[in-house]
């Protein structure tokens, strides 16, 4: 998978990321909360099949960081 069909997931299953790109920081995401990063865990966990942890998706900064997650862990 790509990163822009992984970034295109990401955005159909958590609406924050709508209209984010890779370069995106994500603390500037008006609907940045617990439940957006609720919505990232699940995400990786129905797609991915893994499991990340609050601070593991807190830790990155911009959308593109998250996805770098994706391969580390498929």
């Amino acid at each position: 998978m790509n990163s822009l069909s992984a970034l295109a997931a990401l955005q159909s299953d958590v609406d924050a990321l709508a209209l984010a790109s890779e370069s995106t920081v994500m603390a500037t995401l008006p609907e940045w909360g617990s439940l957006t990063i609720l919505l990232i865990i699940l995400h990786f966990e129905t797609h991915y099949a893994t499991v990340l942890s609050g601070p593991e998706v807190r830790a990155c900064v911009t959308v593109g960081d998250l996805l770098k997650l994706i391969p580390s862990r498929a």
